[in-house]
């Protein structure tokens, strides 16, 4: 477990969005996206690797996400590398992943200040994760909340707002959901287990046995799409998996799998079901070689992770997104067992 990867790709703005191979691409920028994430695994990562190099990151990262949230809550998302912002600000995915970084800080062991400029941005996005329509922001937004409703348990509106939220996905599956397609939508495309990690995280919190329930139902479907002949295989980008279709089985990234292991950790956690145990341990072992191409996808001499699998073999790029997910996963992992054996 190394951070030296990750620390090479930041400089003194932010975390860059790409590499080519080892290198970080600098003039393709930087983006909220990767920066919230990178940001959710350094809150993480105090209990398990403090130091004073960990702190200036996670500064870093904070103020990165200060600056790319406007007056109004909203966030943009792109920066190029000369440092200006070069979209408008919307409630796309990255307000999620925005607000979502800002709980975990919330939620974490970094000082004071650092979590009341987190109270700060999550307050003003809030409003804007409640009623965006986007499924994938509804979902790192209820994973905000929980993670803020830990630390201030008696806010009756955080209560309340992840009980509607997380209510508001359980309805959007039930409306979707039908004969042996259980799902949220009608195509599975990335980052799919963030869709059930929310509701089990809801759970976690309010103890809502419907979120547990669609949580639950939504996650056993998703695990049969993606595991064939006892390896965990992501929906591949090209083509993702369509209603009445077949699974594309390549590309294959990092972000979905990283996900996954934070999920079926967490589904683990809260049923000590097997079936999960043993999800858990087939997306874990799909960074080591355990997957469909026979290929390690974690570089253990850097702590990088590869950006994928294609039909030729390994995607050698290692940007900050795949990089961030296994970092994610394998936090999760000793956060809920203590160790990897």
């Amino acid at each position: 477990m190394k951070l030296d990867h990750l620390y090479a790709i930041t400089d003194h703005n932010a975390v860059v969005q790409h590499s080519k191979f080892s290198v970080p691409a600098k003039r393709e920028g930087y983006t909220t996206d990767d920066n919230g994430r990178a940001l959710v695994f350094a809150a993480k990562a105090q209990k398990f690797w403090p130091s004073d190099r960990l702190t200036e990151f996670q500064r870093k990262l904070l103020a990165f996400i200060l600056l790319m949230q406007s007056n109004d809550g909203r966030f943009h998302n792109l920066m190029d590398f000369s440092q200006r912002i070069i979209d408008k600000p919307t409630v796309g995915d990255h307000l999620g992943r925005g607000i979502w970084s800002a709980g975990a800080v919330i939620n974490s062991e970094l000082p004071t200040g650092m979590k009341d400029s987190a109270r700060h941005i999550f307050d003003l996005a809030l409003p804007w994760g409640m009623k965006s329509e986007f499924l994938r922001t509804k979902a790192y937004t209820c994973l905000a909340m929980a993670e803020r409703v830990k630390v201030d348990a008696t806010d009756q509106n955080l209560v309340l707002n992840l009980e509607q939220l997380a209510g508001d996905l359980v309805r959007v599956f039930e409306r979707n959901s039908t004969g042996d397609w259980n799902w949220f939508e009608d195509t599975l495309t990335y980052d799919n287990a963030r869709l059930s990690q929310a509701l089990f995280a809801g759970y976690d919190t309010l103890r809502k046995e419907e979120f547990l329930a669609t949580a639950e139902k939504s996650l056993t479907f998703l695990l049969r799409a993606t595991t064939q002949n006892g390896k965990h295989v992501p929906i591949g980008n090209h083509g993702w998996y369509a209603k009445g279709g077949h699974p594309a089985v390549f590309d294959q990234q990092p972000v979905d799998v990283g996900a996954m292991v934070e999920t079926t950790a967490l589904a683990y956690k809260l049923t000590r079901n097997e079936l999960y145990a043993n999800a858990f341990r087939q997306a874990l072992g799909w960074f080591f070689g355990q997957n469909s191409k026979a290929v390690a996808v974690y570089d253990p001499s850097t702590g990088a992770s590869y950006d994928g699998i294609t039909s030729a073999g390994l995607n050698k790029n290692q940007g900050s997104e795949s990089t961030v997910s296994f970092l994610l996963g394998v936090a999760t992992a000793i956060e809920n067992f203590g160790k990897i054996a």
